[in-house]
């Protein structure tokens, strides 16, 4: 029997980044993926600023980069009615590099490269996975079972044992595990044979996407690389997306009709009709699927975790999905660390649904919400929109006019930033009122729950960079009597922790008090100007005994 402290089912984007954080720990784990190598659909194609934030703790950022997008390009979202047709209005976000060397005068227009060293990184998902297998290779803690699959499990009281087996040659290997983390995707049967139900709208439509290669796409339609290109007639509703900016696209053919059925479709006529004319292509792979709003009604179950897709399903208008699981995986990561090293008590465990299922409703609710806003824009597209004449004229004139309505949701920094941890019972509030949550702008604060605030330093590195090990203690301003209690409640319980002094009147601002304690995963735990009475009390409370 194989033996391991977590086993992981399922080895996309997100039970990756939970084996590769764990193992950044020290931990070991075991990662059980039926597939032989990364996927072969864009499934996603977005990584937020706050995942990126999570790469950089391990060095990732450059090698994503690489592998994303061409990193000069600016950000565009370009409306047209047909991709050869006529453009209603374009949307700009700034490039990779604009944001990665902070550009001036990008800084003045984007005040989103002012809440992270990150903006949007645009890199499909079977390029995204490479990037993490590589690193996974690099890592004695993380072994990696490609072709198995996860078949069963049975739970008890400290542990789970699973069957896995192996695709190619039928052979079946028992596993015991303290924990499982259940990374199986939407369509996986551990919550299914753990009987824990959905809520939410479920499956809202149906749609199909064509990934394919073409060089000669952005000659054909004439407007320029841009990221996404939304199609506003109604024979084409859909958008195309670019995987690598340069030949490999990706087209959401939507169906605002649920009636409607998504099989036995021409291709060709498809994408000639929303290229407006022929153009030369290869079809890579065709993906039927539907836009989802669904969150899990539990997220643990004895030692077992859902994680990612198998505890929530997204629309994919915000990019959030993956993100969200991102964040799933690096919350349980430390928690599952603190649990195996003797120092994190049972409130740690169950913080996880607590901090991350109103993140899910919360982020899931804003994608589902962005989808209704451009199917009712696209519903309102008359025929005929791309007609000569001045009715068609007028009615472009008005239909670019509700697209720059719904086009504002993508001025979405503060859906990857400014989500937090409420009422968390591993988390300390300080009866301030909770910063307003607005998907379209960060207010950074130390409030206790949320993200630490972002602030570049003298020496050029981010205040994030001092936090995302252990726990950390950063302290503005000078020492004073008393403020080593902390660190001495931390060490006799075992719990691993640092000050980090920080000299920087503007950071010092940002973050309004003079300690602010801050979690191994980068969220707030506790801010003072000094330290409670009882600094093992403090301690006791953020590792989950209190």
């Amino acid at each position: 029997m194989i033996e391991t402290p977590v086993l992981i089912a399922g080895g996309g984007p997100v039970g990756l980044t939970l084996g590769i954080d764990l193992a950044h720990r020290g931990q070991p784990s075991l990662i059980v993926e039926e597939r032989t190598g990364p996927s072969a659909h864009p499934k996603a194609t977005l990584l937020g600023a706050r995942s990126m934030e999570m790469f950089r703790r391990w060095g990732l950022d450059d090698a994503i980069f690489a592998a994303a997008v061409p990193n000069d390009h600016p950000y565009y979202i370009i409306f047209t009615t047909k991709l050869a047709g006529q453009e209603l209005h374009r949307f700009r976000s700034p490039s990779i590099n604009e944001g990665r060397y902070r550009d001036p005068e990008a800084l003045k227009r984007h005040r989103e490269l002012n809440w992270s060293p990150y903006s949007k990184t645009q890199i499909g998902q079977q390029a995204l996975e490479p990037v993490l297998l590589d690193h996974a290779r690099t890592l004695p803690q993380l072994d990696m079972r490609h072709g198995w699959r996860f078949e069963d499990f049975e739970q008890f009281d400290d542990h789970v044992i699973a069957t896995i087996r192996e695709v190619e040659t039928g052979r079946e290997e028992k596993v015991k595990a303290r924990y499982l983390a259940a990374c199986d995707g939407g369509g996986g049967d551990i919550r299914r044979k753990l009987g824990i139900g959905r809520n939410g709208r479920g499956r809202m439509r149906a749609n199909v996407s064509f990934f394919f290669r073409s060089r000669d796409f952005l000659d054909v339609h004439g407007l320029g690389v841009a990221n996404l290109y939304f199609l506003f007639t109604p024979d084409s509703f859909g958008v195309f997306t670019a995987i690598d900016g340069v030949e490999l696209w990706n087209y959401q053919y939507y169906f605002l009709d649920p009636a409607k059925a998504t099989e036995e479709l021409d291709v060709e006529k498809i994408l000639f009709r929303a290229m407006g004319k022929p153009f030369k292509f290869e079809l890579l792979q065709t993906m039927h699927w539907h836009h989802h709003q669904s969150v899990a009604r539990s997220w643990r179950s004895g030692q077992t975790f859902l994680v990612g897709d198998a505890a929530h399903l997204f629309a994919p208008t915000g990019g959030v999905g993956m993100n969200t699981g991102i964040g799933d995986a690096c919350d349980l990561a430390w928690k599952f660390d603190a649990m195996l090293r003797g120092w994190g008590g049972d409130n740690l465990l169950n913080s996880y649904e607590i901090e991350r299922k109103p993140v899910a409703i919360r982020n899931s609710l804003i994608s589902a919400t962005n989808s209704d806003k451009i199917d009712m824009v696209m519903d309102e597209a008359p025929a005929g929109i791309e007609g000569e004449g001045a009715e068609a004229e007028a009615a472009r004139t008005l239909l670019a006019r509700k697209i720059k309505w719904l086009a504002r949701q993508f001025n979405s920094s503060g859906v990857h930033l400014g989500h937090r941890y409420v009422d968390s019972p591993v988390i300390l509030g300080d009866g301030t009122p909770e910063p307003f949550d607005d998907p379209s702008r960060v207010d950074q604060s130390s409030w206790p729950g949320m993200r630490a605030p972002h602030a570049w330093l003298p020496d050029g590195r981010s205040t994030l960079d001092l936090v995302g090990g252990d726990f950390v203690l950063l302290r503005f301003g000078p020492a004073a009597a008393g403020d080593d209690a902390l660190i001495a409640a931390a060490s006799a319980v075992g719990m691993p922790m640092t000050i980090a002094d920080v000299d920087d009147a503007a950071a010092a601002k940002l973050y309004e008090r003079r300690l602010v304690l801050v979690r191994p995963d980068g969220h707030v735990a506790w801010r003072g100007d000094a330290l409670p009475d009882d600094a093992a009390a403090l301690i006791d409370t953020v590792r989950g005994f209190a």
